[in-house]
């Protein structure tokens, strides 16, 4: 190969870099903090836990969730979600057992309002949780399925600190209220989401009572293009009740993640880890649960 060719060659690769560069970091890339007004996604959700309650656990839980625009400012959002969790005590001889059942379907009517050309929005909606994940009757009498089943719903919600847990709760409807707001600034993104749910038992076979649960996280990341590094802080109070409620049962948790844009389809993969004694740090361990999560969409 000539000089001249070699020459050339370089300068080929050095403008490839260089446009690879541009398009991941383009300032001018159209990035929108909200979802799309008509949406499909769906998250997959692991956590592991070695020794948690002298019970080993493996979890994961993929969740959909789809966006249906109905007017200018109206939007109807599905959730629903597969939660997968298998067990293993601690023991000379273990039984590893697992289950698998469907959640509830979360189906809530949003109004969605947009400012200042689209950079800054306001959400409002009401939701039903309908009743989905339900005992198995066939296996009442089963204690270590029941365990199981269990432990199998209670890890969906663990996972993810406690978020959502009317999607969660067996033999539970739920009337959901959820907010969000957001703001786009040049390089730089902002949203907080707060939600109030109500949960009420449906069956005999649930003991809970009828009681709130409430939630908030604070996201912030920055626009780099189609890259968006970001991360998200988040407490849940599971349950508010005049006499009992202190505040002191509320989990706190914290989420690093990125997410990837390219034109309609969007892309998010982040670790959530739970916020515990603030001397011993936000490290994963056998008594902290975490999680990773992977999720992809495309906006219709």
């Amino acid at each position: 190969m000539s000089t001249s060719q070699r020459f050339g060659a370089s300068r080929s690769r050095a403008a490839a870099w260089t446009a690879l560069c541009g398009l991941l970091f383009a300032t001018g890339a159209a990035a929108q903090v909200r979802e799309p007004d008509n949406f499909l996604a769906t998250t997959l959700v692991f956590s592991s836990a070695p020794r948690l309650r002298h019970v080993s656990t493996r979890h994961a839980s993929p969740t959909l969730s789809a966006g249906l625009r109905l007017s200018e400012h109206g939007q109807l959002r599905l959730d629903w979600g597969l939660p997968y969790t298998t067990l293993e005590p601690d023991g000379d001889s273990p039984s590893r057992r697992s289950h698998v059942g469907s959640s509830n379907l979360l189906v809530a009517l949003h109004h969605v309002r947009g400012f200042a050309d689209d950079s800054a929005f306001v959400r409002m909606g009401v939701g039903v949780a309908l009743p989905l994940a339900r005992h198995e009757a066939a296996r009442a009498e089963a204690g270590l399925d029941a365990q199981a089943e269990a432990l199998n719903y209670a890890t969906a919600s663990a996972v993810r600190g406690l978020a959502d847990p009317w999607l969660w709760a067996l033999d539970t409807t739920s009337v959901v209220f959820p907010m969000s707001a957001g703001l786009d600034l040049p390089g730089f993104q902002l949203r907080a989401d707060v939600a109030l749910g109500l949960l009420v038992p449906v069956s005999r076979a649930n003991r809970d009572d009828t009681h709130f649960v409430a939630q908030a996280a604070l996201e912030a990341a920055l626009a780099l293009g189609l890259l968006e590094p970001g991360v998200r802080a988040q407490v849940v109070s599971p349950r508010l009740t005049d006499r009992a409620w202190d505040g002191e049962n509320s989990q706190l948790s914290v989420e690093p993640f990125v997410r990837v844009r390219l034109g309609p389809a969007f892309a998010r993969a982040g670790v959530r880890v739970d916020l515990g004694d603030p001397e011993r740090g936000p490290s994963p361990s056998a008594a902290r649960m975490w999680a990773l999560g992977l999720g992809l969409g495309i906006g219709i």
